[in-house]
């Protein structure tokens, strides 16, 4: 791998840091990530647009490396690029995602409901015979969520990433590779989710950061449960099982916030019926 960055960029590396799914290093004094991506040359040039695009409203995500052939390079039959970090390694704070969160780009490059659909279609297919808690439920939460996003006519021209994580961190939060666009409330709805499966109940609580005409992707947004096939994936990737107990737990602690969480904004702005949140009047 050096003398690869060697013969690409024109790096003298003394070591290298494997840290989790990222490599690290320095070069004179500069920190640098290298990141495995299937991303093309071409995608990564949208992505480096974005992140010069973000500078103009103070935020720095890390910044995408050419090299003598253009953004990646290959070694042992997988691409990877090289990013300059921009800060140090911390932990994020919300008014970070709520920054990011805010900020349109000129073009919609992603759509996210085609490929949520693709997603739920690889896990039915996949694992629906198997021995997963509450299986049905989930998928029938997170069919609920793509119908109501069908519904909306919000722009999805916001930057947000493709996952927020519990306690992430600056090298992930600022990663260009991570980014996606999408509705404004995407980020901060997975944020909402996060805590309060690690028991830090704020859902109703964040409302009060967006504003009213948002609510209702945030709602929809909330309803899809990825923590539940982040639970599929550590099983089938990581081989990590299922907890029974937790699973059933959460499920039944998540259904009466959703439930709270969709009588209190019917109660501002007009909602979609959704018979198994209950009765609920239409204003």
């Amino acid at each position: 791998m050096k003398d690869k960055l060697y013969q690409k960029y024109g790096f003298k590396i003394t070591y290298l840091t494997y840290k989790k799914d990222h490599i690290f290093f320095e070069n004179n004094n500069i920190k640098y990530m290298i990141c495995k991506t299937e991303l093309s040359n071409n995608e990564l040039a949208e992505l480096d647009n974005i992140v010069r695009y973000l500078e103009k409203y103070a935020i720095f995500f890390h910044q995408i490396v050419l090299n003598d052939g253009g953004y990646l390079f290959e070694f042992g039959s997988q691409n990877y690029v090289v990013l300059k970090m921009r800060m140090l390694e911390r932990k994020i704070d919300f008014s970070e995602i709520l920054k990011v969160s805010f900020i349109q780009v000129p073009n919609e490059n992603f759509n996210l409901i085609e490929s949520k659909i693709d997603f739920l279609e690889q896990y039915l297919a996949n694992y629906e015979n198997l021995d997963f808690e509450n299986f049905n439920y989930f998928i029938g939460l997170a069919e609920n969520s793509i119908s109501l996003f069908n519904l909306s006519n919000s722009p999805k021209n916001y930057i947000n990433h493709k996952r927020i994580h519990y306690n992430e961190t600056t090298i992930d939060f600022y990663n260009p590779l991570n980014i996606i666009i999408d509705y404004k409330t995407r980020d901060i709805a997975e944020y909402s989710k996060n805590l309060f499966v690690f028991g830090d109940d704020r859902i109703i609580e964040i409302l009060k950061y967006i504003s009213i005409d948002s609510w209702y992707t945030y709602f929809a947004r909330v309803v899809f449960p990825s923590f539940y096939f982040d639970e599929i994936d550590n099983y089938i990737i990581n081989n990590i099982k299922m907890d029974k107990k937790r699973i059933r737990s959460l499920a039944n602690s998540f259904e009466s916030k959703i439930r709270e969480l969709y009588i209190y904004i019917n109660s501002y702005v007009k909602m979609p019926y959704i018979e198994w949140l209950g009765q609920v009047n239409n204003f």
